[in-house]
């Protein structure tokens, strides 16, 4: 039996000569096919909803034909969470909605100057709207392909988050962004794809994560923000290296990756690393 995933870029930063929109955000639609059936999950939601909509709708498809089981929330920053509401309230569904308990939590950061980045709603407006909020802190397996790798701990020197604050029980506390989460995609029983949203957490560590839930060591491929923006050459340097220990076959830099770190990534892995625009997509197959 064929299986297959399809990963469309819905929401990225940039976007090439076409009728899709960009903004600063990230989506990613997560279209698994097995023989005849099929299933559908959307990966963070953007900014905005206007902008969501509009490529949705880019991108061919009918909101009224997505078949989807869930909605999965990388994190509580607006880039990733803003497009939600919106987006629910264009549904006919009540969808389920996996992230982590801090993903509603008020979040300022200092780069550019102070600012909030928080989700713009509470949690019941998101229930109003038509979400099930399902929050927890653990690993969750999805289906027989996809699992979130909830908490990930940090365990390098490298891949810190000095620049935010957060407000938790009416205190103010350093922001190790701890619910930032990625997907793992099951590929094979030796491989997996891991899908990032922001991967505060760090993609190292992230995937030394991935490794002790499901004792894999072979990583077919990577795609999504790696928040390489602003890093300095020492964490690129170490993110290079260690990932060519991991040695990918496919790396997909998105969103919050950085154009600096995004050339030098090209340049040490001229051949596996794919330049995609918001409206492309990335197709691969599973057993």
């Amino acid at each position: 039996m064929d299986r297959k995933i399809n990963l469309g870029i819905l929401v990225n930063n940039i976007v090439g000569e076409s009728q899709f929109l960009a903004e600063h955000g990230l989506s990613i639609l997560i279209q698994i096919q097995e023989g005849e059936k099929k299933e559908d999950h959307l990966f963070d939601c953007g900014k905005s909803s206007s902008t969501l909509l509009h490529n949705i709708s880019a991108y061919g498809i009918e909101l009224t034909n997505l078949l989807l089981k869930t909605i999965i929330l990388s994190h509580g920053h607006y880039d990733h969470t803003g497009g939600l509401k919106g987006f629910l309230e264009n549904t006919s569904q009540r969808i389920p909605i996996i992230g982590h308990p801090d993903v509603f939590a008020q979040r300022i950061s200092y780069v550019g100057g102070f600012r909030t980045i928080s989700c713009p709603f509470n949690q019941s407006e998101i229930r109003e709207a038509g979400g099930d909020l399902l929050l927890t802190r653990d690993s969750v397996k999805i289906n027989d392909y996809l699992m979130i790798t909830g908490e990930v701990p940090r365990k390098n020197k490298f891949e810190k988050n000095p620049h935010f604050r957060k407000v938790i029980n009416n205190r103010w506390l350093d922001d190790e962004v701890d619910d930032d989460l990625s997907i793992i995609i099951d590929v094979d029983q030796e491989s997996f794809f891991l899908l990032c949203g922001c991967c505060h957490a760090g993609l190292i560590n992230t995937l030394e994560k991935v490794k002790t839930l499901t004792g894999k060591t072979k990583c077919y491929g990577v795609m999504g923000g790696l928040h390489l923006v602003g890093a300095s050459q020492e964490r690129i340097d170490f993110t290079i290296a260690e990932l060519k220990k991991w040695n990918p076959e496919v790396i997909i830099p998105l969103h919050c990756s950085g154009r600096e770190a995004m050339c030098q990534i090209k340049s040490h892995f001229p051949e596996k690393t794919k330049l995609l625009n918001c409206g492309d997509s990335f197709t691969f197959n599973i057993k």
